[in-house]
């Protein structure tokens, strides 16, 4: 893998370095075959965090989370960072002066938006109001997909998981040379075509305070009509800005699309670079929240289709999680294409997205679906 003009390739003979098993697809960057991840985790968690650490410095992000006891404390995830004057906290969005802390992803905030005609490929297409009509008249502007009207996606161009496989790398470039933007920047794209909103990214946890301002103000100038906040977030944020996600999508018909990327703790440390427990605890909590409005459904679960990585196994350990507290909440197994450092792996088989389907079913869920299926081998 290259990225301006470094290398993040691993072991020079692509066998693991700690049983010496031929390494492919994302397994080559981390040096580390899949069965010494869940096996032998503290053997190789150093060597994991070197390459994550790599990864960020590409970008200028630190390392890991700051922790200055002189610096100011940031709460809007739950890594909490303390970064001191000059050093950006671990998400990359602010640094550790109090203008930027009370300013940066509240007033202004790193982002790229542009307009979707609906039904679009969206991870809740398949249960939504813009892609079914789920809801109408309440939510839906039609008893079928709203064709003729739009989704404004809005990407918030920072987040707080560092996955080695992102989809949506790219918007790590805003880092490099930042362009922040108002919430009037993003009013004036809202228009009676306009019928939801999506904030996705990176992530929305860091910049959630502008992402909820914004919310808040576009439905008060809208009153009266179907304008849906959605959400795509890996979870990882403080439980009151998940009750403030929750509680705009309950109510305008939108939802929230949960990204649980990995059941095993360790295993979700190398794709990600964070445990992932936390994330778990988030989403029984939106959960709870979302059953006060069971349609069209408040909360999706989703996971991609990591080669080597996320196998019938973990998809059945985290579907037993979902099922245990609503075997009804809609779950999406997504299709991935090589991206980022992974761009060598090759895409989701269709083998491995079927033995997956297969696996959310015997562990009781009773909707789920194979997503991006155009991108399976």
């Amino acid at each position: 893998m290259l990225l301006r003009g470094k290398s993040l390739s691993g072991p020079k003979d692509g066998r693991c370095l700690l049983c010496g098993h031929p390494l492919g697809g994302v397994a080559r960057v981390l040096g580390i075959c899949p069965s010494c991840v869940k096996n032998r985790p503290e053997e190789c968690r150093e060597h994991i965090k070197r390459v994550h650490a790599r990864s960020r410095e590409m970008f200028g992000l630190p390392a890991s989370p700051p922790a200055k006891p002189e610096g100011l404390e940031c709460k809007l995830c739950l890594h909490r960072c303390r970064p001191g004057k000059n050093q950006k906290g671990y998400c990359g969005v602010r640094h550790g002066e109090k203008s930027s802390m009370q300013r940066d992803g509240r007033s202004r905030a790193l982002v790229s938006y542009y307009r979707d005609p609906l039904p679009t490929n969206c991870v809740a297409d398949w249960v939504c109001p813009g892609g079914t009509g789920a809801g109408y008249p309440c939510f839906s502007n039609d008893r079928g997909p709203e064709v003729g009207f739009y989704n404004l996606a809005v990407s918030l161009e920072a987040c707080n998981l560092n996955c080695l496989f992102c989809q949506n790398w790219s918007f790590r470039k805003a880092h490099l040379a930042p362009r922040w933007a108002t919430t009037e920047t993003l009013e004036r794209e809202i228009d009676d075509s306009t019928s939801c909103i999506c904030f996705f990214g990176g992530d929305p946890g860091p910049q959630l305070p502008y992402a909820v301002g914004l919310s808040h103000e576009v439905r008060k100038k809208n009153r009266g009509r179907i304008l849906r906040i959605c959400w795509e977030t890996n979870g990882l944020l403080n439980p009151a800005g998940l009750k403030a996600m929750m509680k705009l999508a309950v109510k305008s018909g939108g939802c929230v699309k949960m990204d649980l990327k990995a059941w095993n703790p360790a295993v979700h440390r190398a794709l990600c670079g964070v445990e992932n427990s936390r994330i778990l605890d988030n989403f029984a909590r939106a959960a709870e929240w979302a059953s006060q409005r069971l349609t069209p459904p408040a909360l999706v679960a989703s996971t991609p289709l990591i080669p080597d990585f996320i196998d019938e196994e973990e998809i059945y350990a985290l579907a037993s999680f979902i099922a245990r507290i609503n075997p009804g909440i809609p779950y999406a197994l997504l299709a991935c294409a090589p991206q980022f450092l992974m761009d060598e792996s090759p895409t989701t088989s269709a083998a491995q997205a079927d033995a997956c389907l297969r696996a959310a079913k015997e562990a009781g869920l009773t909707c789920v679906r194979i997503g991006n299926e155009h991108l399976l081998s």
